[in-house]
């Protein structure tokens, strides 16, 4: 089968997996939505993790090899660039910032939470939440999907007292993601095939990528429930180039060089680990107020993150088009990439023709092979394993690029042109909010920028982030705005959006977000913050929480 077929196949492979989590998909299509002219608009917020303005070459920057972000690029040229957009240098506290309009200092949310971190420093129930706000004020129904890290999790219960209701107790409707801060850790055993540490990127590579340890054919197991079985023979090199990355891309655990099924090698695999970015633990939320979860080793928790997450937002914003059409609604979507650890995303979402081929590797087992054939000096490890965590951080942004892109297209909010390009449809009455929770991740830093000042520091590099925002208000669109804008301010742009007046705010609220919506609709506004504002400090803990270490490579 060639290149192209193989990762049309995988694509659609993926789609049938599926991921419904308990919303009703409408089998009508979104592009041509309901008469919504006398309603607010609908809110489409999107925060990607971990990626600063380096990154991005609608903000100037990108390196020497800019990532291919055409569907975030299209956001942009529709809409208004903020050029001077910070955040706080860690998730949570940026993130809390986005619902509650108010500096760390003030929420208690100083520092990524972790699980030592008692409630007092985690978002709290009893305050003024952005959906809380949309629901009351303006009508608004609200959904949460992926990753937001406002509370703490089942790592340990003590410290999260909201529980599995953790999402619906600060204003969500709906809720599918994970409560954690980041993916678990890549398996390297790959499902139990291997010993820990052989495979980094937590699948089995094709020999031509690792000629000790890899395979160019396999038994690819699937897990229980997969519409497409229990197995696939992935024998043919032909048709599975790289049958490792492929099963792993479908949810299943590759058997290297075997060619038989066997219940016996079945029962000895390990599905109920989890590996990085295409595993999962999910809570949900659902709107009637039962719970759902899913562990690791069941079928809908298993495929890349990305597309799961994107899955789940199409699901709900079709089925709320079609119940609810008369109702505004408010989607934040955290996608979980491109935070550690970081993963080869599949290769059908990258726009490089080989990519299914790609040698990239994810840790040192590639460096050290590239020194002992000499092709690089045993001091050049580091190196080259920095140039690999690059690559594959690149390729992460450019599978989100995707992802993004299907979500717009697939609900109507953007419209693709017969040469594949994106264009936003203000018809479809949603406003688009692009952003990032912190500066980018200290090894994939882009120059000119510095990667000793990058996420988790005060320095611009660890929390300017980009900010774009198109919707059917923003006149002259297309264009940068110079001037100052905090994350805090997010608030009050949601806020505006929906039509809320400031005055209807609890007078006690003591706020720190400035207007947003000037800006959209007065391109020449002047600046309206006179500072901005970034804080770093210290959760409120029951111990002292260990070091974050960073493996040496």
């Amino acid at each position: 089968m060639p290149t192209r077929s193989l990762l049309l196949a995988t694509l659609c492979l993926l789609a049938l997996t599926g991921c419904k989590f308990g919303s009703s998909s409408s089998s009508s299509s979104s592009s041509n939505p309901p008469d919504t002219s006398e309603l607010p608009p609908n809110i489409l917020f999107i925060v990607i993790d971990d990626v600063g303005v380096d990154q991005f070459a609608s903000f100037g920057y990108g390196g020497a090899q800019p990532a291919q972000t055409a569907s975030i690029d299209a956001i942009a040229q529709a809409g208004v660039r903020f050029r001077n957009t910070w955040s706080m240098p860690t998730c949570s506290p940026t993130r809390s910032t986005f619902f509650e309009g108010r500096y760390p200092f003030r929420s208690g949310v100083r520092n990524a939470i972790v699980s030592n971190d008692l409630a007092n420093s985690q978002v709290s129930p009893y305050t003024l939440t952005t959906p809380r706000l949309l629901r009351e004020q303006a009508g608004y129904v609200s959904a949460l999907i992926g990753k937001m890290h406002l509370t703490g999790s089942d790592i340990n219960p003590n410290n999260h007292p909201l529980g599995d209701d953790a999402m619906r107790e600060l204003g969500w409707d709906y809720f599918a993601g994970y409560l954690d801060g980041a993916p678990y850790p890549i398996d390297t055993t790959a499902g139990g095939v291997a010993a820990p540490g052989t495979y980094q990127c937590g699948f089995v590579p094709n020999t031509t990528a690792d000629i000790n340890n890899g395979a160019d054919y396999g038994v690819c197991y699937l897990p229980d429930g997969h519409s497409s079985g229990s197995h696939l023979l992935m024998t043919d090199p032909g048709q599975y180039p790289t049958p490792g990355r492929t099963c792993l891309e479908l949810g299943g655990i590759l058997d290297p060089r075997s060619s038989a099924y066997s219940e016996v090698r079945r029962s000895e695999l390990d599905f109920s680990t989890q590996n990085g970015h295409y595993t999962g633990a999910w809570k949900i939320n659902l709107a009637d107020g039962s719970n759902r979860q899913l562990s690791a080793d069941q079928a809908e928790a298993r495929g890349y993150r990305t597309i799961l997450e994107t899955n789940l937002a199409i699901d709900w914003i079709e089925q709320i088009s079609e119940q609810q059409p008369d109702t505004p609604w408010m989607l934040s979507l955290g996608y979980s990439t491109l935070h550690t650890p970081l993963q080869p995303p599949p290769a059908s979402l990258l726009p490089h023709p080989d990519a299914a081929l790609s040698l990239i590797g994810c840790g040192t087992p590639v460096a050290d092979s590239l020194s002992e054939l000499g092709i690089l000096p045993s001091g050049a490890i580091d190196l080259a394993d920095f140039a690999q965590q690059r690559a594959v951080a690149q390729h992460m942004l450019e599978a989100v690029d995707h992802e993004i892109g299907r979500l717009l297209v697939s609900t109507g909010i953007a419209l693709e042109q017969d040469d594949g390009s994106l264009e936003y449809n203000p018809e479809s009455n949603t406003v688009v909010v692009i952003t990032s929770d912190n500066g980018t991740y200290m090894p994939t830093v882009k120059l000119p920028f510095d990667p000793l000042r990058a996420k988790g520091s005060l320095y611009q590099t660890g929390v300017w982030v980009p900010l774009i925002v198109a919707g059917p208000m923003v006149n002259d669109s297309n264009r940068d705005v110079p001037h100052m804008v905090n994350s805090t301010d997010l608030f009050s742009l949601f806020r505006e959006i929906a039509g809320i007046d400031a005055a209807a705010l609890p007078s006690e609220l003591q706020l720190d977000a400035q207007p947003v919506m000037p800006y959209l609709t007065e391109p020449q506004q002047a600046a309206i913050r006179s500072n901005n504002f970034t804080e770093q400090g210290t959760n409120i803990s029951a111990s002292t929480p260990a070091p974050c270490v960073i493996p040496a490579a």
